[in-house]
C-alpha cells in the first residue's frame, strides 16, 4: 500500500476503534464505579482500586513496550491482544457474584485497556502525516465521546428502571472490548522498534536525556495529579448520600458522562485545528487554565446547575486535552522513538492516576470535597506558570 492507502485504512479502522472505545470509556468513568458503590457497597479501598485501574494500566504500558520491543510483532497485534483480554474480563465481571471477583475482573480489564496506548500512538505517528495527525485523530475521538455520551445516557436510563440490569451493561462493555481488539488488529502497522534496555524502566532515561521533554512531563505531572485525584471524587460527590446530593443514576450519568462528553464532542474539531497549528506549550497552558476553572466550579457548590456548568467546562477542556495527551509526543520524539517516548508519558500518567484517587479520598476526608477542588485548581495554575520558560520549545516536530 502507498502512503494514502495506509492513511485511509488506518482512519477507517480507527473510526471503529473510536466507537467501541466510547462505550468502554463510559464504563470506566461511570458504570464500574457506580456498580461498586450501589450494588456491592464497596469499601473506600476497593473503590480507589477500581478508579485507579486505567492508570495502573498506563504504568504497565512501560513494561509492555519494553518486553514487546524487538519481538517482531506488528504494533497492531501488540495493541489488539490487551483489548481482547479487556473484553473477556468485562464479560466475566458481568456475572461475578462477589465484590472481590467483580473488582479483580474490572481492574484487570481496564488495566489492559490502557496498557496498549503507546502502540496506538506509534501507529498514528507512522501512518498519519505530521500536519494532519490532529485532524484525523480528532474524527475518531468525536465518535468516541459521542458514543460515551450515548452509552452513558442509555446505561443510566436502564439502571433507572431497574438496578438489576447492571450485568447487561457489563456484557455490552465486554463485547465492545472485543470489537476494539478487532479494529486495532485491522490497522496497517510496522513491527515494533527494538528499543530494549537492560531493564524494563530503561525508557525513563529520556526524561533526563531530553530535558525539554522531561520538564514538560514534570509540569504535566503536577497538573494531571491535581485533575486525576478528583475523578472518582466527582462520582462519589454526586452519588454518595455523605455529601448531601445522593443523585439518581440518571443525574450521576448526566453530570459525569453525558454533559462533559457532549461538550467534548462539539469542541474536538476546534482544538484539533489548534493542535496542528499552534505552539504546543501555549496550547497546554490554555488547557490547564480551563481545567482549573472547570474543577473549581464543579466542587464549589452542591447545586446541580453549578456542578453542570463545571462539568461542561471540563468537557470542553477534555476535548483539547485528549488530543494533546494522545499526540504530543509525536512533536517531541526523534524518528523511531514514538512508542518509547509515549510509554514514558503514559507510565507517568499511570503513576499519578493510580495514586491520585487514593490521595483524593484521603484529602477529601480531611478538608472536604469543596476545598479539595479548590486545591486542585490552584495546583493547575502553578503548573501553568511553570510552563512559561518552555514556550520557546513548543514548536518541536520530532517524528514528522
Amino acid at each position: 500500500m502507498d502512503a494514502v492507502e495506509i492513511k485511509q485504512k488506518t482512519y477507517r479502522a480507527d473510526l471503529w476503534r473510536g466507537g467501541f472505545e466510547g462505550v468502554l470509556s463510559a464504563g470506566a468513568q461511570t458504570f464500574a464505579l457506580f456498580i461498586a458503590i450501589r450494588i456491592y457497597d464497596a469499601s473506600e479501598w476497593t473503590k480507589s482500586i477500581i478508579a485507579a485501574a486505567p492508570f495502573m494500566g498506563m504504568f504497565a504500558s512501560l513494561l509492555l513496550v519494553h518486553y514487546v520491543s524487538g519481538s517482531g510483532l506488528r504494533k497492531s497485534v501488540a495493541g489488539a491482544v490487551p483489548s481482547l483480554i479487556t473484553g473477556v474480563c468485562l464479560l466475566a465481571a458481568a456475572w461475578a457474584h462477589s465484590v472481590e471477583l467483580f473488582a479483580l475482573l474490572v481492574v484487570t480489564g481496564y488495566v489492559c485497556r490502557s496498557a496498549l496506548l503507546p502502540f496506538l500512538t506509534s501507529i498514528y505517528g507512522d501512518n498519519y502525516p505530521a500536519t494532519e495527525r490532529g485532524k484525523y485523530f480528532s474524527r475518531s475521538l468525536v465518535l468516541t465521546v459521542g458514543m460515551a455520551a450515548l452509552a452513558g445516557y442509555a446505561g443510566s436510563s436502564l439502571l433507572e428502571i431497574d438496578l438489576g440490569y447492571w450485568p447487561w451493561i457489563l456484557t455490552a462493555l465486554g463485547l465492545c472490548g472485543l470489537g476494539k481488539a478487532w479494529a486495532i488488529f485491522a490497522m496497517p502497522s510496522r513491527a515494533i522498534e527494538d528499543n530494549q534496555h537492560a531493564h524494563p524502566l530503561g525508557n525513563l532515561k529520556y526524561i533526563v536525556h531530553d530535558r525539554s521533554f522531561g520538564y514538560v512531563l514534570f509540569t504535566w505531572f503536577i497538573m494531571g495529579f491535581a485533575n486525576l485525584w478528583t475523578l472518582p471524587l466527582r462520582v462519589d460527590y454526586i452519588a454518595s448520600p455523605e455529601y448531601g446530593i445522593a443523585g439518581s443514576p440518571l443525574l450521576v450519568a448526566l453530570l459525569i458522562t453525558v454533559i462533559p462528553e457532549t461538550m467534548r464532542m462539539l469542541f474536538i474539531p476546534f482544538w484539533a485545528q489548534l493542535f496542528d497549528r499552534m505552539n504546543f506549550v501555549v496550547l497546554r497552558m490554555v488547557l490547564n487554565l480551563f481545567f482549573a476553572a472547570g474543577v473549581g466550579l464543579f466542587f464549589i457548590s452542591s447545586s446541580p446547575v453549578i456542578i453542570g456548568l463545571g462539568s461542561a467546562l471540563i468537557g470542553i477542556t477534555f476535548a483539547g486535552g485528549s488530543i494533546a495527551w494522545s499526540l504530543w509526543v509525536t512533536k517531541y520524539a526523534p524518528p523511531g522513538k514514538t512508542a518509547a517516548y509515549m510509554s514514558v508519558h503514559v507510565c507517568l500518567t499511570g503513576v499519578r492516576g493510580t495514586l491520585g484517587p487514593m490521595a483524593g479520598y484521603w484529602v477529601a476526608g480531611l478538608i472536604g470535597p469543596m476545598q479539595t477542588g479548590l486545591v486542585s485548581s490552584a495546583l493547575m495554575v502553578v503548573a501553568t506558570i511553570m510552563l512559561i520558560p518552555e514556550i520557546k520549545h513548543g514548536q518541536r516536530n520530532g517524528d514528522a
